[in-house]
């Protein structure tokens, strides 16, 4: 036979303030089974990569072809272009470049090449063959393209292709 014991101390209606009260223990919530229970991952919006020249819609460069930041000084950051907003590319296609000029930039004298779209002959920025001060040089090869002339083009862009029918050997074999 077993004995309850009961503390008889405090006296009835009486609460112990000294110890918090105890937290009652949660059991983990038991899970849901069917379709709605599980949180559906939102599609992510396309990702712009592709640029191309805003006029005629050809195809000029990718935005993964931009000069790494880590390649530029930090006093060199702020590019301005003729419509104010430029950037520098590693490489560019479906572009015809201009004979070489000299001229005079805000950070020093420059020898480039204009760059004009194949298709519609429209401005798109220059490239830079040499710098002529010794603090530019970086610069050196690289394209500078104004950002007003490009349009940026959806990642899920793919041409239709159409529908063919597939024959099996086994069938045409059975035909002939």
């Amino acid at each position: 036979m077993s004995v309850l014991r009961i503390n008889t101390s405090a006296a009835v209606g009486e609460l112990d303030f000294s110890k918090p009260p105890p937290t009652p223990r949660r059991l983990p919530s038991l899970p849901q089974s069917g379709p709605a229970s599980r949180p559906r991952p939102r599609p992510l919006p396309p990702i712009p990569r592709a640029l191309a020249c805003k006029k005629c819609q050809s195809l000029v460069t990718s935005v993964s072809l931009l000069l790494p930041l880590e390649s530029i000084p930090v006093h060199s950051r702020a590019f301005r272009g003729f419509s104010n907003r430029v950037s520098l590319f590693t490489e560019i296609q479906n572009v015809r470049l201009s004979p070489p000029k000299v001229r005079l930039m805000s950070s020093g004298a420059h020898t480039v090449q204009e760059l004009c779209c194949v298709k519609c002959s429209c401005y798109l920025g220059f490239k830079i063959l040499r710098a002529h001060e010794r603090s530019e040089r970086w610069k050196e090869g690289h394209y500078l393209l104004e950002l007003e002339k490009l349009a940026a083009r959806l990642d899920n862009y793919r041409p239709r292709i159409p529908y063919r029918r597939h024959i099996s050997s086994d069938s045409e074999d059975s035909i002939s």
